[in-house]
């Protein structure tokens, strides 16, 4: 209970600053990247998607919306992937497009690199999953778990391992 009095805590600060960033400058796309991570946080996934718009109208080559942006597709990729594996599948496409684009602006961000690694190993493409892993150990590989090594290296065996 305590965690999650912080946790809404946090948030509940986190949307305050938010708010007065957007009061003083609401062309500052990464207000809106904010916003939207705080939505995506409680799962309100709808309202973290107009955040990331309105924040890439803004500035559509600004690679941590971009990013997250790419994470709300993950999310619905989920979502829909058991029920639908058509409408899944769109997503996880829309997804690595949105990746790609972050990544083609900032090849050394490691939260982007472990999503797309991710985003390539549940579309089955090994080639890549081990790519933007690679990349992303290489960089540091801080968002990386031993769950999803084992994963991958189950999913995706290397000659090598």
């Amino acid at each position: 209970l305590a965690q999650k009095m912080n946790i809404d805590f946090d948030l509940k600060e986190a949307m305050h600053s938010f708010n007065l960033a957007y009061l003083l400058d609401p062309t500052n796309s990464d207000v809106y990247w904010g916003f939207g991570a705080i939505y995506m946080t409680l799962g309100q996934y709808e309202k973290a998607k107009a955040q990331y718009e309105e924040g890439l109208i803004l500035d559509p080559k600004n690679p941590h919306l971009l990013t997250d942006y790419g994470t709300y597709f993950m999310a619905q990729y989920y979502k829909l992937a058991p029920v639908d594996s058509g409408l899944g599948m769109i997503n996880l496409d829309a997804a690595i497009q949105f990746l790609t684009k972050s990544y083609n602006l900032d090849s050394t961000d490691q939260n982007t690199t472990f999503k797309l690694s991710i985003a390539y190993w549940n579309k089955g493409d090994c080639e890549y999953a081990w790519k933007y892993y690679d990349e992303c150990k290489a960089l540091g590989g801080e968002p990386i778990t031993e769950a999803y090594t084992v994963d991958l290296r189950k999913k995706c065996p290397r000659k090598e391992d």
